[in-house]
């Protein structure tokens, strides 16, 4: 298998910034190891220099800026871990946010429910 095939290249720095978001939901409730802490330095450097430079190299300030962001909220993960304390928050649209910030509506309407009775029932 050639390296190619094997890790995954972004297309570009919102790509990157999406993949680095969805592998932080994937370990940001795991117990914290020397491996799981140097990967997160690992995913947060990269965040800092090469995802930075390629959208600023793109021609998009707001989305190095939101890069920068995001490895701040990164960091300040690892801070409230190693404190010991829960992390109850996700990340969603490269910010750290928490669960009870997005709330699910479900608006169920109940087909027929203002009709009118029919003649049958009337006639009873």
């Amino acid at each position: 298998m050639t390296t190619q095939k094997r890790y995954y290249q972004p297309q570009n720095s919102k790509d990157a910034m999406r993949q680095i978001e969805k592998l932080f939901n994937q370990y940001k409730n795991a117990p914290l190891t020397d491996a799981l802490l140097q990967y997160h330095q690992k995913l947060v450097t990269y965040l800092q220099t090469s995802v930075v430079q390629a959208a600023k190299k793109e021609g998009q300030p707001q989305r190095a800026q939101t890069a920068q962001t995001m490895a701040a909220g990164m960091t300040e993960w690892l801070r409230i871990r190693a404190l010991g304390k829960p992390f109850t928050g996700e990340m969603r649209h490269f910010k750290i946010m928490n669960a009870k910030q997005h709330r699910r509506v479900k608006n169920r309407r109940v087909k027929g429910h203002r009709r009118q009775p029919t003649m049958r029932k009337i006639m009873r």
